[in-house]
């Protein structure tokens, strides 16, 4: 499916419990300051996408959870304003990819270091995939 819209729907995003263990038990880790990310190909045909992501905050470094929505949110943004590259990447590789972003930073970053870094990481998991 083409990406078009900026958007970050409910089919765009990682829910399937099943899935995230698999990422965690035998999925590919990138690191890049401040995010970790567990990715992983996919044969199926279920996804109207060619990507999934779910994007976390640990606890332990934001005790309240206004803060972890806030970063949450950012991150998603970020996301979404530059997914077009991945997307059409894995289109013309005809792959499906399922992934999830961890925020690794003690403190909260502004959102333009934010964006700038997952601009590096999408461009990392396409090199990782051999996708340029």
């Amino acid at each position: 499916m083409q990406c078009t819209k900026n958007t970050l729907g409910k089919e765009e995003r990682l829910k399937s419990r099943k899935r995230i263990e698999i990422l965690f038990d035998t999925g590919e880790k990138i690191h890049h300051y401040p995010f970790k990310v567990l990715l992983k190909t996919t044969d199926d045909t279920d996804f109207s996408y060619p990507a999934k992501i779910a994007v976390s905050v640990s606890k332990r470094n934001f005790k309240r959870a206004v803060d972890r929505n806030h970063i949450k949110r950012k991150m998603r943004e970020a996301y979404r304003l530059n997914k077009h590259a991945l997307y059409n990447s894995l289109t013309k590789s005809d792959q499906k990819l399922f992934f999830f972003v961890v925020y690794i930073a003690k403190d909260d970053k502004p959102y333009n270091i934010i964006e700038k870094e997952m601009k590096v990481l999408i461009h990392k998991i396409e090199n990782k995939l051999e996708l340029t």
